[in-house]
């Protein structure tokens, strides 16, 4: 499995984290509450994790084409429910999982 993480930094984190989580549970398996979420995608799952500052994802995936799928569901969903006020995840390259294949 190969991972990317990401944050959204807003002080309203529970709030965006229930919204996607709710908004996800009328498509796909989705476990949350108001500071965490579980989202099973078909090309990956995504862990979200909302605190005083930001709104963290820790999303996993087969291989980087699956990845990227998960990535580009969280940005548009992110980018589709802040268009006010837009907001943007910040994503970070993460090293590979100790025993993944290159």
């Amino acid at each position: 499995m190969i991972h990317a993480r990401g944050h959204v930094p807003t002080p309203e984190a529970s709030r965006w984290l229930q919204r996607l989580c709710h908004h996800f549970s009328r498509k796909i398996a989705v476990r949350y509450d108001e500071r965490e979420g579980h989202a099973e995608f078909p090309w990956g799952i995504c862990e979200m994790r909302a605190d005083g500052a930001a709104l963290h994802f820790d999303c996993r995936a087969q291989d980087a084409q699956q990845l990227a799928r998960v990535r580009f569901a969280i940005d548009e969903h992110v980018r589709l429910f802040s268009r006010k006020h837009p907001l943007a995840v910040q994503w970070h390259a993460c090293a590979p999982a100790a025993g993944s294949p290159p």
